[in-house]
């Protein structure tokens, strides 16, 4: 018995080797970089080797578990608008050959999607931004139904024109749909435990506990933080803190043994992690198969960045600090065909809004207000009324009178209960029927659908942002301000002020065509449902 456990034991040990021998002196005159890389890995896997083995395994399985949601999410969002699309084309333009082309057919080709979408990046999904499986949900889409396309044009030669509608219905009808049914997917498989993949994190320990807790809040990505790595130091002086706030804390140098005892295929890596202190922290973490690294101040990676290789280096490419013309007409001719399609299309409602507003409160219909636009030009911003008159002065003589509203207003620059606002007005706002008329300020090139909200340059409103915050003044003006944009999203009348210049530079930061879309669609979910609404 013993010798067999001295052979099993021998199998996973590697043998001594000198990391400071010619060999490496050499490599190092090629490449220093890649030589310590080479020794950092060289200790992890001499020593952890099994480890690592079975942890890649798992990550395989997690993968797979994973995707099986999403997949059948998919699955059942392209038949089902096939279907419905083949029903209406029935229903409205007759017969489109049965023979050939029925509900069993359908559901067969929606099979389509999955090799479509694997390749697109959407499975296993872990991590993955909602803005960018967004972008890679509708190239997912598209392809599959350009090959229903194909296939629907060489089969079924009589009934072609009939069936390339029925194509064209069914992805304008799968791209919300296929959303809404992956995120519904996604919110039931994150409450199992199989589902995902735990994560820990590597840090000092305020900047961990604050990754942790962000994390928690969005475990629909599929990463579940489950303990945080320090160094010796903040190990034992932090350890009790992390258990009074529910995250516990591990000694880095036992990673290996940490990671294999609760099943962790992923790490994140703040750029805070003191590496002078840990010198064996990239060599604890290489057992761990997936890694993920932290931007940094040094560091700015935004959503779009994307990995290159230039020869035997390998880094990512940042986006730039401004958009090229091409782009920027391209988000100019989405704002125009958008907005001339709502004027036409809401018509009916602009009548109604005008009526009731008229005949509810006293004043005009419409009310504006000078707003900064790009390049610091001012404007006047088009709105419903939903105030009374004289709307200042009862806002100052409310806020005297309650010192908790003045605090709320500071914090927010907006009020849960408005004495300014009428009952029509209430409605108007929560369903944000008031900022119609901005539409016109859209049309004329003054405003843009999506961007950050126009500011105020008022003691009241915005001299926040325009004094305190000249940096991020600058980045505002450099860009057309919003009918809609993240802040509206991701807050609306919820978090304090400070939050809306946060997601302001981060649209600028990481604007995109596809950010724009998938902020409008967002919208329409944002309105419909009274997320965040007063």
């Amino acid at each position: 018995m013993a010798t067999l456990i001295e052979s099993e034991t021998a199998d996973y040990s590697a043998p001594a080797v000198d990391l400071d021998s010619k060999c490496y002196q050499r490599l190092n005159t090629v490449d220093r970089h890649y030589a310590e890389t080479l020794k950092s890995f060289w200790k992890a896997n001499a020593t952890s080797e099994a480890v690592a083995t079975r942890l890649a395994n798992r990550s395989a399985t997690q993968s797979v578990l994973t995707s099986i949601p999403l997949a059948l999410a998919d699955i059942f969002s392209v038949g089902l608008c096939l279907v419905v699309a083949l029903v209406a084309a029935n229903f409205v333009l007759g017969q489109v050959d049965r023979q050939r082309l029925d509900v069993s057919s359908s559901l067969i080709l929606s099979f389509l999607v999955l090799p479509i979408a694997h390749l697109a990046g959407l499975y296993p999904g872990m991590g993955l931004g909602s803005i960018v499986e967004f972008k890679q949900l509708v190239r997912a889409l598209f392809a599959t139904f350009c090959v229903f396309a194909g296939i629907a044009w060489f089969v079924l030669p009589v009934a072609r024109t009939s069936l390339l509608g029925v194509v064209g219905l069914g992805f304008a009808l799968c791209l919300p749909t296929a959303m809404v049914i992956r995120s519904i997917a996604r919110s039931i498989a994150c409450r199992f435990r199989w589902w995902g993949a735990p994560v820990l994190i590597v840090a000092d320990f305020p900047r961990a506990l604050d990754i942790a807790k962000r994390m928690r809040h969005e475990t629909a990505q599929g990463l579940r933080p489950v303990g945080l790595l320090l160094n010796p130091d903040q190990y034992w002086s932090f350890e009790k803190v992390g258990a009074e706030e529910g995250i516990d804390c591990y000694d880095i140098r036992r990673t290996s043994d940490v990671a294999e005892r609760l099943g962790v295929t992923w790490v994140v890596v703040s750029p805070c992690a003191n590496r002078e202190t840990t010198p064996a922290l990239d060599s604890a973490l290489a057992t761990i198969p997936n890694r993920i690294l932290l931007s940094s101040n040094q560091l700015d990676m935004g959503i779009w960045d994307e990995l290159f290789c230039l020869g035997s280096h390998t880094g990512l490419r940042l986006g730039g600090a401004h958009s090229s013309s091409f782009k920027l007409a391209a988000k100019r001719l989405i704002d125009v065909a958008l907005t001339l399609s709502a004027l036409i299309a809401g018509m009916p409602i602009f009548l109604l809004v005008c009526a009731l507003v008229k005949l509810t409160s006293r004043g005009s219909v419409f009310y504006s207000q000078k707003r900064v636009g790009r390049g610091g030009k001012e404007f006047k911003a088009w709105k419903f009324r939903s105030m009374v008159q004289d709307a200042d002065k009862v806002l100052e003589k409310y806020l005297a009178d309650h010192p908790d509203a003045q605090q709320e207003w500071n914090e927010t620059h907006k009020l849960a209960k408005d004495p300014r606002v009428t009952t029509i007005g209430k409605i108007l706002r929560a369903t944000s029927f008031d900022e119609l008329p901005q539409l016109w300020n859209v049309l004329v090139g003054e405003m843009s659908l999506v961007g950050p909200r126009p500011i105020i340059d008022s003691p009241t409103y915005d001299a926040d942002y325009i004094r305190q915050y000249p940096a991020e003044f600058e980045a505002y003006k450099t860009v057309r301000p919003g009918l809609t944009g993240l802040w509206q999203v991701r807050c609306r009348n919820n978090g304090v002020y400070e939050m809306r210049i946060y997601w302001d530079m981060y649209y600028i930061r990481n604007w995109c065509i596809w950010l724009d879309l998938y902020l409008i669609m967002r919208t329409l979910k944002t309105v419909l449902f009274r997320e965040g609404a007063s």
